[in-house]
């Protein structure tokens, strides 16, 4: 994973995985880009450096120089530095059994499948968003769904600068699909594991073959649940994420501006290319004191953040394959009001432990919210139905078993092939 720290559910669930990995007696070994706050790690030598400074995780905060910007470049699209410190690392852990990649791109290049091959390793490829097939990786274009390149049309990405509206970012995420589908990256790939339907009949409608990609839903961490797994409720809403415009936020904060309930609005996440100071501009003066931003949340402060909340709300204005801040919010008794797009129908059972809205409509997230502040009785039962649902399907324990099922059924491949 290109991130070795806490930077949003991508890294959780990693953080998770590895600690249920060794309590099950297994050694996993992780590759990543050495920045400055990652965990310690024996194996943080043979990370990559970053394509900036150590300090600075995202593209928007590197100081452009000749050489962070041919580093960028590489990263994008193919990467012989990425193979020649992972092949350090395969020389040094020669017993290596499989190899299990999240969020490689744009910091670290999907180029390391090819390393794994020579090497006769198996790889799975866990997909948390639409970057294999979409230039912006969310199926976004002009704040609306769009799936022009979900057949192999990247074109479209350069023609509508769909990469931070800029047409450089958007010539290169375009030529970089393009080169890595010459060079068939993902044909060495040996399993696809996604978090949803949904995004499974995506990736079979650009062309993926069906039996390679398995579903395997997010697991909750039975760690994180509180000592009696009950919270004292207090009277606010929780949005806890990226703060970003595929999130939808906006939605969010007009609908909540019209509740005539007496409750607070709590919003927690790093900001994304300025998006905070958007949304700021957006609230009434008479609302200010009704809304905050808390900045990034972890640890125990979030877990309280959550469980404390009468409901959360994931207004995603895109495609949300399976965000898990909805099943977080469930493992910590708080139902959770959703837009019903992509993944997200999969997760929630209406009126039983969440509701659902249409995106993107502000009177539909207002009459949502409102029937779930209109019987707090109600709203106590169903987060409780959400603590059960995750408790029993979505353990960290059995998704634990399937991931390492299905490693073992490609490792026993690898040697009868």
């Amino acid at each position: 994973n290109k991130y070795f720290f806490i930077n949003g559910g991508q890294e959780k669930y990693l953080s998770d995985l590895m600690y249920q990995l060794r309590r099950e007696g297994h050694s996993p070994i992780p590759f990543s880009v050495r920045y400055a706050g990652s965990w310690a790690s024996p194996y943080s030598s043979y990370f990559l450096p970053p394509p900036g400074d150590a300090g600075h995780t995202h593209f928007k905060h590197i100081r452009p120089s000749p050489l962070s910007l041919l580093r960028h470049l590489d990263r994008s699209v193919y990467s012989f530095e990425a193979r020649r410190h992972l092949h350090r690392l395969l020389v040094r852990e020669p017993d290596t059994a499989v190899a299990y990649m999240l969020n490689i791109y744009n910091y670290m290049s999907p180029s390391i499948v090819h390393t794994f091959r020579r090497f006769g390793i198996p790889t799975v490829l866990q997909l948390g968003d639409y970057h294999l097939l979409c230039p912006s990786y969310n199926f976004l274009r002009n704040g609306r769904p769009c799936t022009l390149c979900i057949t192999g049309d990247y074109i479209n990405g350069l023609r509508y600068r769909c990469v931070k509206c800029s047409f450089a970012a958007s010539a290169v995420r375009v030529a970089s699909m393009y080169i890595q589908r010459w060079l068939k990256v993902y044909h060495a790939v040996d399993a696809f594991v996604v978090p949803c339907r949904f995004m499974k009949e995506r990736l079979v409608e650009g062309g993926f073959p069906a039996r390679r990609i398995h579903l395997l839903r997010y697991p909750v961490a039975d760690r994180d649940l509180p000592p009696d797994r009950t919270h004292e409720k207090k009277p606010y809403i929780v949005y806890f994420g990226r703060i970003a415009f595929e999130k939808g936020l906006d939605t969010l904060i007009e609908a909540f501006q019209q509740l005539h309930h007496d409750v607070s609005l709590c919003l927690a996440g790093n900001s994304r290319y300025g998006e905070q100071e958007r949304l700021q501009k957006l609230i009434r003066p008479d609302q200010r004191g009704r809304i905050r931003f808390l900045g990034f949340q972890s640890g125990e402060a979030l877990t309280r953040l959550i469980g404390e909340a009468l409901f959360s709300v994931v207004p995603s204005r895109w495609y949300d394959n399976a965000p898990l801040s909805i099943y977080e919010s469930f493992l910590q008794g708080t139902p959770v009001v959703a837009a019903d797009i992509g993944g997200i129908p999969e997760q929630i059972s209406d009126g039983v432990n969440g509701r659902l809205f249409t995106p993107g409509s502000v009177a539909a997230l207002n009459s949502a919210m409102s029937w779930m502040l209109s019987d707090l009785p109600r709203l106590a039962r169903m987060g409780r139905a959400g603590q059960r649902y995750v408790m029993q399907e979505l353990s960290l324990a059995s998704h634990t078993r399937d991931l390492l099922n299905l490693f073992q059924q490609l490792i026993e491949g690898k040697k009868q092939a």
